[in-house]
């Protein structure tokens, strides 16, 4: 038997957040039944987590490995004592960094399922063996006897009763997997977190894709995993070139670009920019690139992890069933997305039997909301509106294309507002379109200055 971090790795995933992450011990904690693992080492390793839970309401964290040692020196059962010290030794110290990564509700929500495999595979076995000695009667009292345990998805609460759900309860709401400066930090707030659908909203050519990929960037940047899928709106290349020019923070080409340093309010009310000139006189190269990444990687996100991983799509080819396929594949592997960014809805494979028109739309919006309920993550895209928007001065409900159901499925529609004059500044007026959690105002809105020469739409912001 190996431990290794290999695809299908349910065990290590359950494992780490036993081990890191409050939430997922105390929620098995609550359902733990002797031997609920499959192997012998990840039961003894469950135990000590969920005894340390009882006596200090805690997680171990590092503290597992001096309950490994103290374990090990009463034990003369080497091979397991092997077993659990490579497991160990492959979370390489990373406590802190393994429970800020944590995805606490997959992991639930992988756990329940996993625990009742387990459970069934042991039933079938007793099963085969009573009927292997004639002892029908006995199989079938197995049979009806038979209890899943109820965790995650669909499962049933005491709510007298059930003291870890009365504790997260009362919880304060999870804070935003991305973190904006400014005025655009107030109006995310938290509605850029867990369990969202939140899709940008603008006419042609407004920066839809810029904006996607700044959600993206940012995330990244704090070391969020994001599963990025571009479905035909730009090939991989334009992706990529798009990407680079924000990492090394310089144009593709020789250029003079206006920066915005500052944004503020003339006396007349109108904005005011002031903008730094800055000059390149040189070809972004690949090398360029190459050296940006790893500095990257090294000053501001400090891991050699990947957190971005890119998946590319000819237009209409990747529908959202392929999507899921995609990240189940990439969970196998121990990588579960906090966010998914998908360039943009509106030009996903739609063909669903026995659907047409608005309906495909409306079955292609849902089954993106459950993206995000499934995988307990944000989900963030971008759609089109409908021709009137292109002479409005703020984007409304009225304002979506081909079905109004989309807005519906979203938790929140970020409208993208720019007039001529303000796409010649670089401005763009962020309002809400529609917001599940909170009160807002359609027509309030934040202005944010960008400088897409460096792909970043979003520099400086204010009310």
């Amino acid at each position: 038997m190996k431990i290794e971090k290999r695809s299908g790795s349910k065990e290590r995933l359950i494992l780490i957040g036993m081990i890191v992450d409050i939430t997922v011990l105390g929620r098995i904690s609550s359902k733990w039944q002797r031997g609920m693992f499959k192997s012998r080492w990840a039961n003894i390793i469950a135990k000590w987590c969920i005894s340390f839970y009882h006596k200090y309401e805690d997680v171990p964290m590092n503290q597992i490995e001096s309950l490994f040692e103290s374990w090990a020196a009463e034990t003369n059962d080497k091979e397991t004592i092997t077993l659990v010290e490579k497991f160990l030794d492959s979370l390489s110290e990373e406590y802190e960094s393994l429970q800020e990564e944590s995805n606490s509700d997959y992991i639930i929500d992988m756990a329940g399922e996993y625990f009742n495999s387990i459970k069934v595979e042991r039933l079938v076995d007793t099963i085969q063996g009573d009927i292997d000695r004639g002892k029908v009667t006995e199989a079938i009292n197995h049979t009806t006897s038979f209890n899943q345990i109820e965790m995650g998805v669909g499962e049933g609460i005491n709510i007298l009763q059930d003291s870890q759900a009365i504790k997260e309860a009362f919880k304060e709401k999870g804070e935003s997997l991305i973190q904006y400066p400014g005025a655009l930090g107030e109006f995310f707030k938290d509605t850029l977190g867990r369990d969202s659908f939140v899709s940008f909203m603008g006419p042609d050519k407004v920066g839809k894709s810029f904006w996607l990929i700044d959600i993206a960037y940012r995330a990244m940047e704090q070391r969020k995993k994001i599963a990025f899928f571009e479905v035909g709106d730009m090939s991989q290349n334009q992706v990529m070139r798009r990407l680079m020019v924000r990492t090394t923070k310089h144009p593709l080409y020789p250029a003079d670009i206006e920066y915005p340093v500052r944004i503020g309010r003339r006396r007349d009310g109108n904005i005011k920019i002031k903008r730094e000139v800055k000059v390149y006189e040189n070809k972004l190269s690949w090398r360029d690139a190459e050296k940006a990444c790893r500095r990257l990687m090294k000053k501001k996100i400090k891991s050699e992890f990947s957190y971005f991983r890119l998946s590319c799509h000819p237009n209409s080819t990747l529908s959202v069933k392929g999507i899921r396929s995609v990240i189940q594949n990439w969970i196998r592997e121990d990588w579960v997305p906090d966010v998914i960014v998908i360039d943009y809805a509106d030009i996903l494979n739609m063909d669903y039997p026995g659907l047409e028109g608005r309906d495909r739309i409306n079955e292609t919006w849902k089954r993106l909301r459950s993206l995000s309920q499934v995988f307990h993550c944000l989900v963030v895209t971008g759609s089109q509106t409908d021709t009137s928007a292109y002479k409005t001065n703020i984007i409304t409900r009225s304002n979506f294309s081909e079905d109004k159901r989309k807005l519906a499925h979203v938790t929140g529609m970020v409208g993208l507002n720019v007039t001529e004059k303000e796409k010649e500044r670089g401005i763009t007026r962020l309002n809400w379109v529609v917001l599940r959690e909170r009160a807002f105002g359609v027509g309030k809105c934040v202005y944010v200055a960008g400088c897409l020469d460096i792909a970043n739409p979003a520099v400086r912001s204010m009310w």
